[in-house]
């Protein structure tokens, strides 16, 4: 069997609607820990020292002797931006600020933004005040500008230098050429040479000269300031706004987290598919209507109208009796305390009661709601009465209001303390079942009810009712185990709305016509079964039902496992027949039944093979 903790996942991830319904059951905690989000936010805001910042905007020209010739040269500003932050500008800056602070704690508050497709660089400058901040912006930005002209300037001075030592030498070497031509005889091929000589550096000295005429009228243009640094009016941080929207987003992304964390260790089932995929037992059908009321809903209403399709599921699945005459027995049992088994068991019990069909409606909860929910006042007649043999089963059916073919046997005043005999139920069952098409069992929790799992063995199907958001996977599961032991055949799971509270409990058994003994005492009325019962681990072993009278150990045998080589224990002998039990007939004492001709004081639970009082 899967583990209930396996994840709720399909081939494809868990589906939007998961992550929406677990959101939706845990929106307290987002909410939660959005609110703390926003407090950490703002205790942030409130702790940390207001800081202002002041922005100069600079525009960038192109340097050098082709800057002014080439009007489309740019500037690299990526590499420009590195330079405004160089310790060379902070020592420059440093001086225009006249401030001790050393230069590189100076570029710690400064920040260089480049803007796109322009020639802009925008310096900002943090400081503590705003006329700190707006002196620094400034200072940064004109020693920038100071250092980029001052770079300029040099390279136009050194450009200038290297053309005039160039200039001086060609020079020379025509003064040397004048003289060769003066010396040389006319016409004579020295003097062509020497011609030829000086009309080279002649050439040579006019293009050197008309390179130094432009370096000699040149102005270095770094750039300029085209927005200077204003005085800050408020402080840029801290951002107010900034830490509370970044608390906020923060503290939800915990808070989702966590819910999804506390939502894998929930393990309450919640939706249909919770059963299937953590427990592995097939989903007959979810009821997603919550009931206005516990009891018998019109047939009008939608839950009697899924469980009608129930219904006709269960007559196409659950085989008729191979014994002509024998009614299909169902069980169901609850998955965990509560009043769902009941609620499913008397409205799936009106549905085949509406086709025509006899049905008869059977509980062995000593807490039962069944009588509430259908209407039926306990009187005198109830399965404690049955099994103390007082009133055979059919005489005491209690009929459904407005549903003559649905009859009730109430619970009574069975005590919740003693395990009931199950020799007993088997007789009242093989009985009803000789008279009814269909019997149904409303029974307690396989691991606090030892009868659910005796009784799931001789039943045709067993249903497991769980109610949405109290259920867990867990309880399911020792559910299932339970019946496994026993062979039970378990068919599915119905899983119910979130059910309302009950009305009120159960009605007391009235008095019999005539009689002057007073109601029976407030302890002596049924109470829930005590939890928590046996493990789901352990093998439960039926018991063995022990005889009033002196004479053999009698009871049914327990439930062999198959292949373990024990005999089965044997239906009942008949219809309206007492339930052989070594021999001799069985009656039952509970809590209403001091007044026995056994004289028995009304507390335990016994097989008598003495004759039937009813």
């Amino acid at each position: 069997m899967p583990s209930p903790h396996l994840a709720e996942n399909d081939a494809d991830g868990l589906a939007l609607m998961a992550y929406l319904g677990w959101l939706r059951r845990r929106w307290w905690i987002l909410l939660l820990a959005a609110v703390l989000g926003l407090a950490g936010g703002l205790a942030i805001t409130q702790i940390q020292d207001a800081r202002y910042t002041s922005t100069t905007s600079l525009l960038v020209r192109p340097l050098g002797s082709g800057a002014e010739s080439n009007p489309n040269a740019k500037v690299n500003l990526d590499t420009e931006a590195q330079v405004v932050r160089s310790l060379v500008v902070a020592e420059r800056a440093k001086g225009l600020m006249k401030v001790t602070t050393g230069g590189d704690e100076l570029v710690k508050s400064v920040t260089v933004n480049v803007p796109p497709n322009s020639q802009i660089l925008q310096v900002a400058y943090e400081a503590d005040t705003p006329a700190e901040a707006q002196a620094g912006s400034h200072a940064f930005a004109q020693a920038y500008l100071d250092l980029r002209k001052a770079t300029a300037q040099k390279a136009l001075e050194n450009e200038t230098n290297a053309l005039n030592q160039q200039i001086a030498a060609v020079k020379k070497e025509l003064s040397a050429v004048a003289g060769r031509i003066s010396a040389a005889p006319a016409n004579s091929p020295e003097r062509e040479r020497a011609e030829a000589d000086r009309s080279v550096l002649t050439n040579q000295l006019s293009g050197l000269n008309n390179r130094l005429s432009p370096l000699v009228s040149a102005d270095s243009d770094p750039g300029e300031i085209i927005s200077d640094a204003r005085l800050p009016e408020r402080p840029s941080s801290p951002n107010r706004t900034l830490n509370l929207a970044s608390g906020m987003g923060a503290g939800l992304l915990l808070g989702i987290v966590l819910a999804l964390v506390l939502d894998r260790l929930d393990t309450r089932i919640r939706r249909g598919r919770d059963i299937s995929d953590r427990v592995g037992l097939p989903l007959l059908l979810e009821l997603a209507t919550r009931p206005p009321s516990l009891s018998v809903l019109p047939a009008t209403h939608r839950i009697s109208r899924e469980l009608g399709r129930l219904r006709n599921v269960l007559l196409s699945a659950v085989p008729e009796s191979t014994q002509a005459g024998r009614g299909r027995q169902l069980l169901l049992c609850d998955g965990s305390a509560g009043t769902a088994a009941g609620f499913v068991a008397a409205n799936l019990a009106a549905a085949y009661a509406r086709t025509g069909a006899q049905v008869a409606l059977v509980t062995t909860k000593p807490d039962s709601t069944l009588s509430s929910i259908t209407g039926v006042a306990e009187g005198r007649h109830s399965l404690a009465s049955v099994l103390r043999r007082d009133v055979p089963a059919l005489k005491a059916l209690a009929p459904v209001p407005g549903l003559g073919q649905l009859r009730v046997l109430v619970p009574g005043e069975l005590d919740a303390e003693v395990e009931l005999p199950v020799a007993g139920l088997l007789e009242i069952l093989q009985e009803l079942t000789a008279r009814f098409d269909h019997v149904l069992i409303e029974t307690g929790q396989p691991t606090h009810a030892v009868e659910a799992q005796a009784l799931g063995r001789y039943v045709d199907a067993v249903i497991v009712v769980a109610e949405s958001g109290k259920t867990r996977s867990g309880e399911i599961t020792a559910a299932l185990q339970q019946f496994e032991q026993v062979n039970a055949p378990v068919i599915g799971a119905v899983l119910a709305p979130r059910l309302p509270a009950p009305t009120g409990g159960a009605t007391r058994p009235a008095a019999p016509s005539g009689s002057t003994a007073p109601a029976p005492p407030a302890a002596n009325r049924p109470k829930p079964r005590p939890s928590p019962g046996p493990s789901a681990e352990s093998t439960m072993v039926l018991p063995r039902m022990q005889s009033s009278r002196s004479g053999p150990t009698a009871g049914p045998a327990k439930p062999a496992a198959p292949g373990k080589g024990a005999a089965p224990v044997k239906p009942p002998a008949g219809p309206g027949k007492p339930m052989p039990v070594n021999g001799a007939g069985g009656t039952y004492r509970s809590r209403g039944g001091g007044g026995s001709s056994d004289g028995g004081d009304g507390r335990s639970y016994a097989i008598d093979s003495g004759e039937d009082l009813g």
